[in-house]
């Protein structure tokens, strides 16, 4: 997601209404063990995101969006890849690869979130990074609290001996409704916290549907999911005198038609490449909380936060009993100019179905332009 634009390193003019950007994004970190490794032993240093954002407009109505990203294996692969037809607030369209209407974490990206990590809870199906190949109309209406977002995408399961074979594509929406200040992000895209740019009280509802989503060419399911979201984000005193506070919640509902999915990354290269298997069925949810100091320390401005997320499986599918996955976390951003740059300390207790709980502790840095 640039999905949310960063500053861009180089504006080229071209004429009237005619313009090529370019910028990027580099997120790194340290992990003093990866709580979710089997076994949890194992420490990782790494530049665990880089981005390269560009963008073009060549008409007043007719864009262009080409974002690469750097996989762990050293190779790029395309992000986001779309061609944009913006000719009323109300009513655009979009087609290429993008972001599927989801949760409000998957339309941050990971540049905007309140935390570091990407959460766990947060399993709808892409072909990268929350992205998929197809069509989507979106808007604003009434004053830009309104915001919508529709599409029909190539969809999950789509090679030989998974579900789908290519067969049936995803449809998926969202709405959102702002009760305070309209989200100052682009599109339909969104950010867990605005550092006290506006107030902001916003209620999201998303859900998607695929014929034989999930499963085996021999056992296949209809995928079916649904979230409800929101985020509370208001300024304490005037000007925030007082600081920033931020609350986001989201709840979902994973239904994979009584199947188990097929593995993640089945007959493909590296998992990172294709939009195959690993769907859940179950419930889950995710609940947050921020303050960001009002004073200046050094360059920028502390931000304690806290999260707790749950994944609990469907009963009878994957074990005894209701088995559950749960992550907890706890540290600080300092701030320097937004999500442009930040540093983030947190403390991470994770805990998967039936093992045994790891902590570990991730210092990152996040730097856009």
């Amino acid at each position: 997601m640039a999905h949310h634009p960063a500053k861009a390193a180089v504006t080229v003019n071209f004429g009237k209404d005619q313009f090529f950007t370019l910028g990027v994004g580099v997120k790194g970190q340290y992990l003093s063990k990866d709580p979710s490794a089997t076994p949890s032993n194992t420490s990782d240093a790494s530049a665990s995101n880089v981005r390269i954002y560009m963008g073009a407009q060549f008409h007043k109505y007719v864009k262009t969006t080409l974002n690469l990203e750097r996989l762990r294996d050293g190779n790029w692969n395309v992000l986001d890849g779309i061609l944009q037809f913006e000719r009323w607030k109300a009513f655009n369209v979009w087609g290429g690869r993008m972001l599927t209407p989801s949760d409000r974490s998957n339309l941050d990206g990971p540049y905007f979130l309140s935390t570091f990590a990407f959460p766990i809870v947060a399993q709808y199906p892409g072909a990268w990074s929350g992205r998929d190949d197809g069509l989507a109309v979106w808007g604003r209406l009434a004053k830009d609290h309104f915001r919508y977002v529709a599409g029909v995408y190539r969809g999950h399961n789509w090679t030989r001996g998974a579900s789908n074979e290519g067969e049936h594509p995803l449809f998926a929406g969202r709405v959102e409704y702002n009760f305070l200040d309209p989200e100052p992000s682009p599109a339909y895209y969104t950010a867990s916290t605005y550092y006290g740019k506006v107030d902001i009280l916003a209620i999201g509802l998303a859900g998607q549907y695929e014929t034989d989503g999930v499963g085996t060419a021999q056992q296949k399911g209809d995928y079916k999911a649904w979230n409800v979201d929101g985020l509370f984000e208001k300024k304490i005193g005037h000007n925030a005198r007082y600081g920033v506070y931020t609350l986001e919640g989201a709840y979902y509902q994973y239904y994979t038609g009584g199947v188990k999915d097929i593995a993640a990354g089945y007959n493909q290269h590296s998992s990172d490449y294709g939009n195959i298997g690993g769907i859940n069925n179950g419930t889950a949810f995710l609940a947050s909380t921020a303050y960001l100091i009002p004073y200046k320390l050094g360059w920028g401005r502390v931000q304690p936060l806290v999260r707790y997320q749950e994944f609990r499986f469907k009963k009878d599918m994957y074990g005894p009993g209701n088995p559950k996955n749960t992550q907890f976390d706890a540290g600080a951003n300092y701030v320097m100019d937004g999500h442009n740059l930040r540093f983030t300390f947190d403390y991470v207790h994770y805990k998967a179905a039936d093992t045994h709980a790891s902590n570990a502790f991730l210092l990152g840095m996040q730097f856009q332009y």
